[in-house]
């Protein structure tokens, strides 16, 4: 338990953070506290969905990804590793062609779509499903966010995630293998990975279930937009129809809502949204909800087109996506087959593509001593039970149980909570001197300023 390190995208910068709680108010895996005037993140229960990103109103809270430049400096041969709802973030009169070539001129030699390895996933679906062994019901891994959501608040279900390494992974081993027997030194091959995403950033930074990442740089997908949007209306129009398709159709929706769950045999839901995800996988837990083969789950609404690092509406992306699927199955009629270059080297991808088991996050653990665990759980029942259940966050935890467990860990003591504030100085076992610096050491010395005395008058 000791010693555990985590990597995060999600980041707070505190010279930015006013401490308005929002943050904290809203994150699903209560893993936010307020310190010092300033929102702090608990390492151990991020699992970097975002939410905290998108309700902060001064962007104190921001996504920590590599410096694009500074990277394509660093490499020869540089690929752009680019997922279908980039694409699908401009207007249908931009051509995915004239997309790649905007971001060629960037500085990349080769684009490639991320979905190109969803055609060998469907059919590692298909054994998947035949397999009775594997343990039911199977949990996709696609989510990064939904992977760690299920290590730190139910970690009876990781045996149930599914042990396939993403897309952009799978992609990034074809397009190391390809450009192997190139006469550019390997280590000068530099894999882009442009993530809609906090999650992604760090599955590829830290993956689970892997060592490590066979992509080198991971840039927010938001960035790219931005740089490829100024340059774009100079690139020549072009018709994708001409060539023929190179993945099959439904594969670009595979980042969608509701796409995953079609190709696997059986029983199988989808469900989107962090709330959501909870509230099923709570039923799933306790055994509520039974006989599922297959959950394909996403934090984010609409699947990837709602991530973060979107800059284009979730909704206007997901219409965009579809456009291009009837295009590309109009274009299947006419050509008649599909020509994926990825779909040759099967055997190179069956040897890498699973991932060891999931395991729980240790981080969470009370104590390594199980009997000692106990101990301090039946301490934080009784604290949660004398604490008034209000939930009001003034203590500078979510929730009064999240206040019981902070105080059992040692971070927090009972005068944090304002309501024993008051019963404490009644029973004179603590002074109003105490009782405001408690306050000071949550809300910040600053905080508080404003009131001059006892009876609410303002600074002139």
């Amino acid at each position: 338990m000791k010693g555990q390190h985590y990597v995060h995208a999600i980041q707070v910068n505190t010279e930015k953070c006013i401490g308005c709680s929002h943050c904290m108010q809203v994150c699903s895996t209560q893993a936010i506290r307020i310190v010092n005037g300033h929102a702090r993140i608990m390492p151990e229960r991020c699992v970097d969905c975002g939410e905290c990103y998108s309700v902060c109103p001064v962007a104190a809270v921001y996504v920590k990804d590599d410096e694009l430049e500074l990277n394509l400096q660093k490499f020869i041969y540089k690929i752009a590793l680019v997922p279908a709802v980039f694409f699908g973030q401009f207007p249908t009169q931009y051509s995915v062609s004239q997309i790649s070539s905007a971001i060629r001129k960037l500085g990349f030699n080769a684009v490639f779509e991320v979905e190109h390895a969803v055609d060998f996933i469907k059919e590692q679906y298909v054994e998947i499903a035949e397999d009775a062994e594997i343990a039911r019901p199977v949990i996709s891994s696609f989510c990064p966010s939904v992977v760690r959501l299920i290590q730190v608040m139910f970690p009876s279900l990781t045996e149930n995630i599914l042990r396939l390494k993403a897309p952009h992974d799978l992609a990034a081993i074809y397009l190391r293998h390809i450009n192997s027997n190139s006469n550019i030194n390997p280590e000068e091959i530099g894999v882009f990975y442009f993530t809609p995403c906090a999650s992604k950033i760090v599955a590829a930074k830290a993956p689970e279930g892997e060592d490590d990442s066979p992509t080198d740089v991971v840039v927010s997908m938001k960035l790219l937009y931005n740089k490829v949007y100024r340059i774009i209306k100079d690139i020549p129009l072009s018709d994708d129809l001409k060539r023929s398709s190179t993945m099959e159709p439904d594969s670009i929706k595979w980042a969608l809502s509701a796409t995953e769950r079609e190709y696997f045999k059986g029983r199988s839901l989808a469900i989107d949204g962090v709330e959501n995800v909870i509230k099923f996988l709570e039923k799933l837990e306790s055994g509520h909800i039974t006989d599922i083969d297959f959950l394909e789950l996403r934090v984010c609404d609409q699947g990837c087109a709602g991530g973060i690092l979107c800059p284009g509406n979730r909704f206007l992306t997901v219409e965009r996506i579809g456009e291009r699927v009837k295009k590309l199955q109009n274009r299947l009629v006419e050509n008649k087959e599909v020509v994926n270059p990825l779909m040759n080297h099967r055997e190179l991808l069956e040897k890498g593509c699973k991932t060891e088991a999931i395991k729980p996050r240790e981080g969470l653990l009370l104590d390594d001593d199980v009997e000692i665990a106990l101990q301090k759980m039946k301490k934080i029942k009784a604290l949660n039970s004398y604490l008034p259940g209000f939930d009001c966050g003034a203590c500078g935890a979510p929730t009064c149980k999240n206040l019981a467990e902070d105080i059992v860990k040692g971070k927090a003591n009972m005068s944090y909570c304002v309501f024993v504030q008051r019963v404490m100085e009644k029973n004179y076992k603590l002074s109003p001197e105490q009782a405001f610096q408690t306050i000071e050491k949550i809300w910040g010395k600053d905080r508080l300023n404003k009131y001059k005395d006892n009876h609410g008058e303002k600074e002139s």
